[in-house]
């Protein structure tokens, strides 16, 4: 069969210079690879999701409930996932949750694309960046295709926009569009500050001078307001608690940060030092030291690789590959110490790993090399394609949906129902009044 070259240059073009081809393609990918390998995602509904979010949407007016503080501050993304579910029949929410969370995560990956900080053209690793962005091995334990961790993709996606200068319109609304969502669904969108002053100081040594760019002011005024609330609604509701063990955070660091990011088939660890659990882990990996020794020996070839090529790095990508890596580094130790190096949590880490290794792998000499280190990677990325049992194990939504139902229609004193969700390892509920049952077709 011959193949049209001129065709498929004409695709290649419509991608990378059509917005909502690329949205529609990232959805359309995302929808076909949750069906497949994550279906519950269409069937279950995730902790806050029900309880928090989609259980507030109903009983508040809109915009109320946006500005309903959760957890301690502002959830922008989540109050409006909520919203977007509480608008269709709730025999489908399940679905139209996974809907949402598809939808922002093509939009996310379509920015991520075209506004980076890569030097060349060469589509290739750019489309392998937003590809980890959506399928980072570490979002399988519990950040797929739910509402409820959707805050950690916005912050994401705003570490790649920060490092790129804009010179379009389009450029500036984008940004400051994922900026606001980024800053006002997640505290911890400060941690991006630094790479916006990194910035502005590897311009100053270009241009003699420091500026702010026109989509850093949204950047600003988001994370203000963001402290702001959380200042006027909830001050002292997320304190710090006592330093957590620095070996245990360095160790979750390599874990989540490091190993996850490069080793195929790494799976999830949880559970104390004295009762480690593995879930999703290839058997000669379920071992804390081989663990250490494979992320060690990841590292050193990362390294050799490095001084090998360095002189075909520029200063520039030569910094923020450093910058980067010592970044997710100081926020891994200081969440880790004060708060929690929960899995969500990493997944900015994960992904700065992972964006760090690809503007390495782009300015390799040895273009076979090249190609053969970014197919790693995604075979690393396809084979994270694994759910945990947190995630997927649970009741599903319709049999809970129809007991609550038959529940309100037989009590007519009964003004409210409580619907089981997942994960099951705590336990997770959402409220409903029996009117919005009873309206139910």
């Amino acid at each position: 069969m011959k193949i049209n070259s001129g065709n498929n240059k004409q695709i290649f073009d419509l991608f990378k210079s059509n917005f909502l081809v690329r949205v529609f393609f990232y959805f359309v990918l995302l929808c076909l690879v949750w069906s497949i390998r994550f279906p519950f995602i269409f069937r279950k509904i995730y902790a806050e999701d029900g309880e928090l979010f989609l259980a507030d949407a109903l009983r508040f007016q809109f915009p109320l409930d946006l500005l309903h503080p959760a957890t301690g501050y502002s959830q922008l993304i989540q109050r409006l996932g909520g919203r977007f579910v509480s608008m269709f029949p709730l025999e489908y929410a399940p679905m139209v949750c996974g809907i949402f969370s598809a939808l922002c995560l093509s939009f996310f990956a379509a920015g991520v694309f075209q506004y980076n900080n890569f030097i060349t053209q060469d589509i290739w690793p750019r489309f392998i960046l937003s590809l980890t962005l959506i399928f980072l091995p570490l979002t399988s334990y519990s950040a797929v295709g739910n509402v409820a961790n959707l805050y950690v993709f916005p912050t994401v996606a705003s570490a790649i926009l920060l490092y790129h200068n804009e010179s379009t319109k389009k450029a500036i609304w984008y940004k400051s569009a994922v900026y606001l969502l980024a800053t006002l669904s997640l505290p911890l969108s400060a941690f991006l500050l630094p790479i916006m002053l990194h910035r502005s100081y590897l311009d100053r040594k270009v241009s003699g001078r420091w500026k702010l760019q026109h989509s850093d002011v949204a950047y600003l005024i988001g994370l203000f307001t963001q402290f702001i609330f959380i200042m006027v609604t909830s001050l002292g509701e997320r304190l710090p608690h006592s330093p957590s063990s620095p070996l245990k955070t360095i160790y979750l660091y390599l874990d989540r940060g490091i190993g996850i990011s490069t080793i195929p088939k790494w799976g999830f660890v949880s559970g104390s030092s004295g009762s480690v659990k593995y879930d999703g882990t290839v058997f000669f990996l379920q071992s804390p030291a081989i663990r250490m020794v494979a992320v060690l020996a990841v590292l050193a070839c990362i390294a050799s690789i490095y001084i090998k090529s360095r002189k075909a790095l520029s200063n520039r990508i030569q910094s923020q590959i450093f910058f980067i890596i010592f970044l997710g580094f100081i926020y891994s130790i200081l969440v880790g110490l004060f708060f929690n190096l929960e899995p969500r949590y990493m997944i900015f880490v994960s992904f700065l790993t992972c964006w760090a290794l690809l503007l390495l792998f782009e300015s390799q000499p040895n273009r076979r090399l090249r190609s053969a280190l970014n197919i790693y990677l995604v075979i690393v990325l396809m084979l994270g394609l694994n759910a945990s049992a947190h995630r997927s194990q649970g009741p599903n939504w319709d049999a809970e949906f129809l007991k609550a139902k038959i529940a309100c229609q037989s009590d007519s004193n009964l003004t409210e129902v409580r619907i089981r969700t997942i994960p099951v390892d705590a336990f997770w509920e959402m409220t409903i009044p029996c009117e919005k049952l009873k309206n139910s077709n």
